[in-house]
């Protein structure tokens, strides 16, 4: 018997697109022998759609096209199950869904919201919980931990939207502690969106206000000289842990921007390309160490499925930085994987296994009391009664 996989992506995010190219890849990955796959789109307005035709990227050209052929449903829980319902005067459950596997970025599908959503209903899920969601968004929140914990993090400072806008002099004072040149990011997004690398103080204030369009805190840090852009996934939870495979980053911009992420359809090294698979990317020893620090960001996190680690690595002076953590990474890192002879399918097969032994986890685990501990207390005064005293005064 198959099982009922729902994939919920897109949502209310600037990363809304590539988390449906995020989507499409994976869900055309997914052994169909083993599970049903039901797609879930969120579109820019929170409204949830469903149909088969949600699984071609193809379609996407035209989402208000792509919406007029879907059905619009709620997820909602009857009795013990989960279920797929439409939407409309006339409700129809169209599935049962079993597991649910979410392939969102950014705001609302990887920073908690969608998780805790799905925690309330009782839906068993794949990845992170609503806390490592939550941290894995917030690269100010990551680099505190990683910092009091001994991974080695590039220097920062951060600030919120409306001290930059009252008291702009405290926090340019508080940039020139740092070294120039400089990145200026929104705190909680990734896909290097509103990302601006800065030389000089003449460009730092159009830089932070570029950020703040994106988000109400910014990071402002430290470029790492004669870089080399290093990601490494872990796959676990936090009892177990497995390490991929580490890639290189080739980029032709001053950082991996968006316009090579996604624009120009750059192509990450996936053990293709043979010049690159023959170089040697950083010592063995330097390897060791990344995967000892990935890991340990991983539990610091509280992170559970599969997660990206990147790295920064300054390449003339031998020394590593982690830059960030993704707890929903594009393509669930498959590509990593695949160097370790994983396929997609198996590490997809691996997530869900992990999903199922953390939903027994929360089964085990007492949330509340059943019962219920206010019917012996006047709920007016708080005094605790006692039935025996009030009874016998009730027969006087």
């Amino acid at each position: 018997m198959r099982l009922n996989l729902g994939v919920i992506f897109g949502g209310k995010s600037v990363e809304h697109e590539i988390s449906i190219i995020s989507a499409v890849e994976v869900m055309a990955n997914i052994d169909s022998n083993k599970y049903k796959v039901i797609p879930i789109y969120i579109d820019k307005e929170n409204n949830w759609y469903t149909g088969a035709h949600l699984k071609d990227i193809l379609h996407y050209r035209d989402i208000d096209l792509v919406k007029r052929y879907a059905k619009k449903v709620s997820l909602v829980k009857r009795g013990k199950s989960f279920i797929l319902e439409s939407q409309g005067f006339f409700k129809k459950n169209l599935f049962v869904i079993d597991m649910v596997l979410p392939i969102g970025h950014g705001a609302f599908v990887e920073d908690g919201s969608l998780q805790g959503y799905l925690n309330m209903l009782g839906v068993p899920y794949v990845g992170s919980s609503v806390l490592g969601a939550a941290i894995g968004q917030d690269k100010v929140i990551q680099k505190d931990l990683f910092k009091q914990n001994g991974i080695p993090v590039c220097n920062y400072v951060w600030f919120y939207d409306y001290e930059f806008e009252k008291n702009k002099k405290d926090v340019l004072a508080k940039i020139k502690e740092l070294k120039y040149p400089l990145y200026v990011k929104p705190a909680s997004l990734g896909s290097s969106i509103g990302i601006t690398l800065v030389k000089d103080e003449k460009d730092l204030t159009k830089a932070i206000k570029e950020a703040i369009k994106f988000d109400r805190k910014v990071i402002v840090e430290e470029q790492v000289k004669n870089v080399k852009e290093i990601n490494i996934s872990v796959m676990g939870n936090y009892e177990k842990q497995s390490v991929s495979e580490v890639e290189e980053i080739n980029t032709s911009d001053e950082f991996y921007s968006f316009k090579e992420k996604y624009v120009e359809g750059y192509t990450k090294t996936k053990g293709k390309d043979k010049k690159q698979k023959s170089k040697p990317l950083i010592s063995k020893e330097m390897v060791e160490d990344m995967k000892t620090y990935a890991i340990k960001a991983f539990k610091i996190v509280n992170a559970s499925g599969v997660s990206r680690i990147d790295f920064l690595v300054d390449d003339k002076n031998k020394r590593l930085y982690v830059n960030e953590i993704n707890t929903i990474p594009g393509d669930l890192s498959a590509y990593l994987w695949m160097a370790k002879k994983t396929t997609q399918q198996e590490l997809i097969d691996n997530l869900i296994n992990l999903a199922v032994l953390e939903q027994k986890k929360k089964e085990e685990t007492v949330y509340a009391f059943p019962g219920n501990l206010l019917e012996k207390y006047d709920i007016l005064d708080g005094e605790k009664l006692h039935k025996k005293e009030k009874s016998e005064e009730s027969k006087k």
